[in-house]
């Protein structure tokens, strides 16, 4: 019964809060129509004032033109033809005329007669401003007008019009101060604009001065005031901005107008002494939107009740489809995290620097987990392996599979030392246990510094990118791998794989990558393809391994822009930087045996090295004489290298004695007294201090440490 209340309760809640958030999304809707309807009818009044603004401009310039017009062509009628008469003659037509400048030009162009001194014997056709009158005399053009604009040879501001005198043979020319817009307009105003303010658009015009409306009137009683017709003057604060005649309209505030019974939205502007109202009433578009607005909310009433109701239907179907797909994609999300965790464990270290070559590789996991992985390691002193696979599938079992598979192929180029059978064998032990029905491809390499030719076995994988060197000014493109591929692993059982070889010279890399490179799409599902990859690797300006791989990563990124990334994207680069000036010789575990090798040390260190030889020397007699001493060894050998970058030397002393790593050893404390401190330690601690860098490592059940001295200055002849 408990069980049933809870229940009512919880369904009487979701009903609550359904019919809230449907109420809340009515006003919400409604006010986003309402706010809507009012910009359009705000955009409609305003644009139908812009328009009433325009055809005021066209209206006076009409007129003006008209009036200039009838003058010019008076003067023409009264001169007859292009001649040198008088400037008295001329300034009396002026004045006459009511024009402030009237000047007769001859077909040529040249102001035969004017009463502007300034004006006489000025050819037209020079200035770009009086040029375009020249084609009065094509006997075709009737009038020629242009707007007001600053007088050639003064500062005020006329508007000129032409008229030509018969044939085209010259013309008249009459300009007209724009001061004397009011005594022109004064006789005209009256009957181009109504003062009734109706229903629609109309226009007023009063005059500043005497605030008196001098618009058509269409009734004798109508008041002859903007107060009279029910503007508040007083309350109105006009925002006029002078409208020049013949130039663009400027921009002035609508303001909203109370008048008895009404509202309506104006705008005003000045011409000479006049100003000039243009009245739209509010209920010509605001009506529209308020009629608009009632509809819309009884159709969402109707509309948001039923999905209310709809929503109350299938709300206990969502909670348990909400709670069905949350867990499978918890449970996903989980898989996810320990593909990537062990995906990302599987990955090399990065390596010391070598100064024989340079290596940079990278994984981009993909939001549903492949299985990628790359690696690489030293097989010994001089030789290299590196390998990029890619296994099938996604998620979890993937990444198992991958971890197994890079286990075994590891282990076997490191016991085989031959790509080609590591790879044979490996298929057959993973085709032995492939209950999943799994597989992957793989490309293996093994790179010889002492030569620089790479032997290599390909099961099925992208063919990688060799790039020759560009330091000497090389232009070569770069060029794939195309040597025939073997099958992938784990697909067919008894398969033999079989090498091959490249070389590579100092400076050349080799670029390895997985099919989520070239198979990445873009928003129009275009690969990005075999052939992007060698422009983009060509592109780079700065030729090293690390470069050659964020690029690749780049253009790729660019490439599917937009698009999530489908599988895993790796990438690996290894380039061969120079052969190693290497001397390998072995020695008895004897006092002998060190003898022997500190004078062969000297026989190596010559040269530009030669003042390292001290410190050589010392190194050599303590760690040998450590060996001879303590390890059990049956014999011991030194590599010494050259170094040219940075320039010294490397000195490797590998013996098969028991397992003992010197830089583990703690040093001796030297601040207490001799006797009191434990024997041993300070030949190591020596060293440590003397040597730029150390390494140990345990390889095939032999001790390898590794003691690097560069040169004071790095430099090397």
């Amino acid at each position: 019964m408990l069980r049933k209340d809870e229940g009512r309760k919880g369904r009487v809640k979701k009903r609550i809060a359904i019919f809230g958030v449907t109420a809340a999304l009515y006003a919400v809707l409604m006010s986003v129509a309402w706010v809507v309807g009012t910009h359009q009818a705000e955009r409609k009044t305003e644009a139908m004032l812009d328009y009433a603004v325009s055809d005021m401009r066209l209206t006076l310039d009409g007129v003006i033109d008209t009036l200039l017009e009838h003058l010019a062509s008076m003067v023409v009628r009264r001169f007859g033809k292009p001649a040198a008469y008088p400037m008295a003659e001329v300034a009396a037509i002026a004045k006459a005329f009511d024009v402030d400048e009237v000047n007769i030009v001859d077909r040529t162009g040249r102001i035969v007669a004017s009463n502007d001194p300034d004006s006489m014997d000025v050819d037209m056709n020079v200035k770009d401003e009086t040029r375009p009158f020249a084609d009065l005399t094509n006997g075709v053009t009737q009038v020629v007008s242009q707007p007001f604009r600053r007088n050639a040879y003064g500062s005020s501001r006329r508007k000129y019009l032409g008229v030509p005198f018969p044939g085209g043979n010259g013309y008249v020319q009459v300009g007209f101060e724009e001061s004397r817009i009011d005594r022109m307009l004064s006789s005209q105003l009256s009957f181009l604009f109504d003062a009734e303010v109706g229903d629609t658009l109309c226009y007023i015009c009063v005059d500043i001065k005497t605030g008196a409306i001098i618009s058509k009137q269409l009734d004798d009683d109508m008041a002859q005031t903007l107060d009279g017709i029910g503007f508040n003057v007083a309350k109105i604060n006009w925002t006029d901005a002078p409208l020049l005649v013949g130039q663009e309209v400027a921009a002035a505030k609508t303001i909203r107008i109370s008048l008895p019974g009404r509202r309506v939205y104006g705008r005003s502007f000045v011409v000479g002494g006049y100003r000039f109202i243009m009245i739209e009433p509010e209920d010509e578009f605001f009506g529209t939107r308020n009629i608009i607005a009632a509809t819309m909310a009884v159709l969402l009433a109707l509309v948001l009740g039923g999905f209310a109701f709809l929503l109350m239907r299938i709300s206990g179907d969502a909670e348990r489809i909400r709670a069905f797909y949350a867990a499978e994609e918890e449970a996903r999300e989980k898989d996810m995290e320990i593909a990537k965790a062990i995906q990302s464990s599987a990955l090399p270290v990065p390596m010391g620097a070598n100064p024989h070559f340079r290596l940079s590789a990278s994984m981009t996991p993909a939001r549903d987990v492949g299985g990628d992985f790359y690696d690489f390691f030293m097989l010994d002193q001089t030789h290299l392996a590196f390998m990029v696979a890619d296994v099938s599938g996604k998620g979890v079992t993937a990444a198992l599979y991958m971890m197994n598979a890079k286990t075994l192929l590891k282990n076997a180029v490191l016991a085989l030392r031959d790509p080609a059978a590591a790879f044979s064998q490996v298929n057959a032990e993973l085709c032995r246990r492939n209950t999943a029905s799994m597989f992957l491809t793989a490309w293996s390499g093994v790179l010889d510094l002492e030569t620089g030719v790479v032997t290599f076995v390909n099961a099925g994988h992208n063919s990688p990118v060799k790039v020759k060197c560009r330091k000497a000014g090389s232009t070569q493109p770069s060029k794939y791998v195309t040597e025939k591929s073997g099958p992938v692993l784990a697909f067919l059982d008894d398969v033999k794989y079989k090498s091959h070889t490249l070389s590579l010279d100092p400076g050349d890399t080799l670029f390895l990558y997985t099919d989520g490179v070239t198979e990445a799409f873009d928003g129009a599902g275009e690969l990005f393809g075999e052939e992007r990859l060698v422009k983009a690797i060509d592109a780079v300006s700065e030729p090293n391994p690390k470069s050659f791989c964020n690029v690749v990563r780049m253009a790729v990124a660019a490439h599917a822009e937009g698009v999530p990334q489908a599988d895993d994207i790796t990438v690996l680069a290894v380039e061969y930087v120079s052969r190693p000036q290497r001397f390998v010789c072995s020695f008895p575990p004897t006092q002998e045996g060190i003898a022997t090798a500190s004078g062969w040390l000297d026989e190596v260190v010559t040269g530009a090295y030669e003042p390292l030889t001290a410190t050589l020397h010392i190194v050599l007699d303590e760690i040998c004489s450590n060996i001879v001493k303590h390890s059990g060894a049956s014999g011991f050998l030194i590599d010494i290298e050259l170094l040219s970058d940075p320039a010294g030397v490397s000195l490797t002393f590998i013996d098969d004695g028991v397992p003992y790593d010197p830089l583990r050893h703690e040093d001796p404390d030297t601040s207490i007294p001799m006797e009191e401190r434990a024997i041993g330690g300070l030949g190591i601690m020596m060293v440590k201090k003397m040597a730029d860098s150390m390494s140990y490592e345990r390889v095939q059940n032999r001790n390898s440490l590794k003691v690097v001295k560069t040169l004071p200055g790095d430099t090397c002849s």
